[in-house]
């Protein structure tokens, strides 16, 4: 019975409120402390790989530079991949900067939980398998992705559960919001929401009595015309992309070359052409997908068989998707959290259409589930050590908030301070170059990146270089220095930066 239907005084009722707001307050906690966490880990400069920076600058390269999709690494991304979600977060991360892309994944999840902690489909052992799933300590993993920081598909989970939930109570409307996000995060998410639909119909059908042939006839139906939506829309989307990276081929990498080297990879490796190692990496990235599977969705008890069938039946397009964006990397990234995130999103899909009412399969009880979700969390913590990955450091807020033990402690603290002041007082969005161990520090400006300088859509008008390195000819003015470090930049910006060299303070 959903609750709209009981009474405001039945007993059930109140029973079913007082968990919900357990549930809901306990898996926001959650969420809130591992946002906290991750921006703690942001300003201890753990981030600092290019794609962070990339996303950044392609959400608000529409403001900045008057260009869509553009950044200072690949100069157009647009043209290989479509992350056409990325300009919707420019409100948070134009005042924000990378705390605002934090921002957004923390939104998503707290309301994804919210969502399903409310979710009148699942009962109570339901809603605990599904919570489960989305604050693991494998999606855990891939929320923090680690050295990166952010990718558009760690959107992925959060946004599929919604869309489960939504499918699951027929809210048709909200429903075709949540698929058109999950659409416009990447390329691939149309083939993520067809595989959810997959998995929704599939499950819809396995609960029909054998005599409801209408109601057969109506799913099925209802079926091929969604599938039949995903897939045009994700051809659109590659004609789209591939259309971007036409007029672009011979100045920057495209998605059409890599596409076809990434088909020719996969072929070569899946008909034993390839070096054995390649091989060897594909089986242990399938490997690792499976344990993945088997442990997200062991709270489902005795729901699980249910649970592994829609996933087997749902996953060959994402695994196609996974396999053939790994082979460019011969198969090196397969665990790698942005990966990750699309098998995560669909195995939490399956713990939603498994553990939903209408399945008329008895649950595990919520205290069996809970023992269950202890165990597989525990498992999961195995699965991570085994690939080089422990959540403890990256969930400590008193070492944290010590700085000790992370990247930020690899730079003098006179240094880091005298940049944090400087990157304080530029304007947002300005186009600097720091040096490579400090580009967090500098996430609200349009930063270029060393050695990627031709891509950039501005030339530098700060550098960030080494005490040492001789004044450069030209129009830069030589600026502040403090112990290894002084600035170079156009002599208008130097009485913005100028009382930095004497605040500098650890």
């Amino acid at each position: 019975m959903l609750e709209r239907d009981l009474p405001s005084d039945d007993p059930q009722s109140s029973r079913r409120r007082r968990w919900t707001l357990a549930l809901g307050a306990a898996a926001s906690l959650a969420v809130l402390y591992g946002g906290l966490c991750k921006a703690l880990l942001f300003r201890n400069l753990e981030y600092f790989e290019s794609d962070l920076f990339s996303s950044l600058e392609m959400s608000w390269s529409w403001y900045y530079a008057g260009r869509l999709l553009r950044d200072n690494a690949y100069g157009y991304p647009g043209a290989i991949h479509n992350f056409y979600l990325l300009p919707f977060f420019s409100p948070l991360t134009i005042p924000l900067g990378a705390y605002g892309l934090i921002v957004v994944l923390v939104v998503l999840h707290l309301l994804a939980v919210l969502r399903v902690a409310r979710a009148a489909a699942l009962e109570l052992p339901g809603r605990l398998a599904l919570l489960s799933g989305l604050l693991c300590p494998i999606a855990y993993y891939v929320f923090d992705n680690p050295v990166w920081g952010f990718h558009p598909e760690l959107c992925y989970p959060p946004l599929v559960a919604l869309l489960a939930v939504e499918l699951l109570e027929g809210r048709t409307g909200w429903a075709v919001l949540v698929a058109l996000l999950i659409v416009l995060v990447k390329e691939d998410g149309a083939l993520l929401g067809a595989a959810v639909l997959v998995a929704y119909f599939g499950g819809r059908l396995w609960s029909l009595p054998a005599g409801a042939r209408e109601e057969r006839r109506r799913v099925v139906r209802a079926a091929f015309l969604s599938l039949l939506a995903t897939t045009l829309v994700f051809l659109v989307g590659m004609a789209v992309l591939s259309s971007a990276g036409s007029t672009l081929a011979s100045t920057q990498t495209t998605s059409s070359p890599r596409l076809l080297k990434a088909l020719r990879i996969l072929t070569l490796t899946l008909t034993g052409e390839a070096r054995p190692l390649q091989r060897i990496r594909l089986l242990e990235g399938l490997t690792g997908y499976a344990f993945t599977a088997a442990l997200i969705l062991l709270p489902l008890g005795r729901r699980l068989p249910r649970g592994l069938m829609l996933a087997l039946l749902a996953a060959p397009p994402v695994i196609v998707v996974l396999a053939v964006s790994s082979a460019v990397y011969r198969f090196e990234l397969m665990m790698w959290p942005p990966r990750l995130a699309l098998l995560v999103a669909l195995l939490v899909a399956g713990l939603a259409f498994a553990s939903s009412m209408r399945t008329r399969l008895p649950s595990s009880g919520s205290g069996g589930v809970a023992v269950l979700v202890v165990i597989s969390w525990g498992l999961q913590l195995l699965l991570l050590s085994h690939i080089g990955y422990s959540p403890w450091p990256r969930l400590d807020t008193w070492a944290l908030l010590r700085g000790g033990g992370y990247r930020a402690s690899t730079v003098p603290p006179r240094e880091l301070g005298f940049l944090r002041c400087v990157a304080a007082r530029l304007p947002g969005g300005l186009p600097v170059l720091p040096l490579r161990d400090t580009l967090p520090v500098f996430h609200r400006q349009s930063i270029v990146l060393p050695g990627l300088e031709a891509h950039a859509w501005h030339p530098p008008r700060l550098r960030v270089v080494p005490a040492s390195v001789a004044a450069a000819e030209g129009t830069a003015c030589r600026g502040p220095q403090v112990g290894d470090l002084a600035l170079e930049a156009e002599c208008e910006l130097l009485p913005l930066v100028e009382d930095c060299g004497r605040e500098a303070d650890p």
